[in-house]
């Protein structure tokens, strides 16, 4: 029974604690739309200066995520990421991940998908202020959206898994909360997104390091930038 609360009460506090992280993680990206916001008609020309605000902003919300993930793991616990995998294991799991992005990457054009109204958003900026929007889609959103979606995620919900079936509906559960945050999960394009977090979430699962799904976030975005 009291082991039953416990759970029920981490599995609150995580969604409570990775709600405010991102409404606070808009809150760190408002640099990004304030040359809408107050009318800047050349925003070109003030790209960088949005750049330099956006990044401060960033790193502030990344130091305050990383105090949040480690003050959770000291009080919950994860042993199941505590236990590193051997070098060889980590690089052989991510060359396979990595190929299975690729592989998406290739398919998904060939699947006649309506363009979700996230990658509208994304190409109107892109229009705007290439420099800024390509710096955060490519640089920031990898680093930022890893940590919460990945490690933050992890440390609240399916901490141990030592259950091969439970690390499967961790990464199915991971990949449909990271496409209900870009797009509606009704939506024809959700699949998208969701392959995309279930990806990233197998790589962070196999690996127990985020690092590596951050690089594969950052490929992704990258190459759907350009």
């Amino acid at each position: 029974m009291l082991f039953m609360k416990a759970r029920i009460s981490r599995y609150v506090i995580g969604i409570i604690t990775i709600w405010v992280m991102l409404f606070l993680y808009q809150t760190s990206q408002l640099p990004v739309h304030m040359p809408e916001m107050i009318g800047i008609p050349e925003t070109r020309n003030y790209q960088w200066l949005f750049i330099v605000l956006v990044t401060i902003t960033s790193i502030l919300f990344i130091w305050l995520e990383l105090y949040t993930i480690d003050d959770a793991r000291r009080y919950y616990g994860n042993a199941y990421i505590e236990h590193q995998p051997t070098r060889k294991h980590t690089w052989l799991m991510f060359g396979v991940m990595f190929f299975a992005l690729i592989v998406f990457l290739i398919i998904e054009p060939l699947v006649k998908t309506p363009m979700p109204e996230n990658e509208k958003m994304i190409e109107r900026s892109m229009m705007g202020m290439p420099i800024l929007t390509a710096y955060v889609e490519v640089v920031l959103a990898p680093i930022i959206e890893e940590l919460i979606f990945r490690r933050l995620f992890f440390v609240f919900f399916f901490k141990g898994m030592v259950n091969p079936w439970k690390r499967v509906l961790g990464i199915v559960v991971n990949g449909l909360f990271f496409a209900s945050l870009h797009t509606s999960l009704l939506s024809p394009g959700m699949w998208v997104y969701a392959v995309m977090g279930m990806i990233f979430a197998t790589t962070y699962v196999t690996t127990k390091n985020v690092k590596y799904s951050i690089a594969l976030h950052f490929l992704n975005n990258l190459i759907s930038v350009l």
